[in-house]
């Protein structure tokens, strides 16, 4: 009877290992793409601060690996997917940023909005 119980103990145990392997392989993606996006819409709001006070804006952001933000005329786009659906009133200007920190200068220049690293 003892070894029983000790079997059902062990099998019980090893279920609860596999859950939480599987259940941390399925969460890791899940936060990766939301720092991803909590990293476009800091550039997002510092974007529209330049464009309401017209003064620079410097922010620092971190982009998980396997993400990408860029600048698509009017628009910011995370991954493929823009931000806003109806764009920025200024083209907007900047590099392809892949995974990692960057700090960026945000200013208005020649009716643009110029991101730079």
């Amino acid at each position: 009877m003892p070894a029983l119980r000790t079997l059902g103990l062990v099998v019980l145990a090893a279920l609860v290992v596999a859950t939480f392997v599987m259940g941390y392989q399925y969460m890791r993606p899940l936060a990766s793409v939301r720092e991803a996006k909590e990293a476009a819409f800091e550039v997002d709001a510092a974007v529209w601060t330049a464009i309401v006070t017209g003064n620079p804006q410097t922010i620092e952001i971190t982009l998980p690996s396997n993400h990408t933000l860029r600048f698509d005329n009017d628009r910011l786009v995370i991954d493929g997917i823009a931000i806003l659906q109806g764009g920025y009133p200024l083209p907007i200007i900047g590099p392809e940023l892949w995974a990692g920190t960057y700090t960026l200068t945000i200013v208005l220049e020649n009716n643009s909005i110029l991101v730079s690293t």
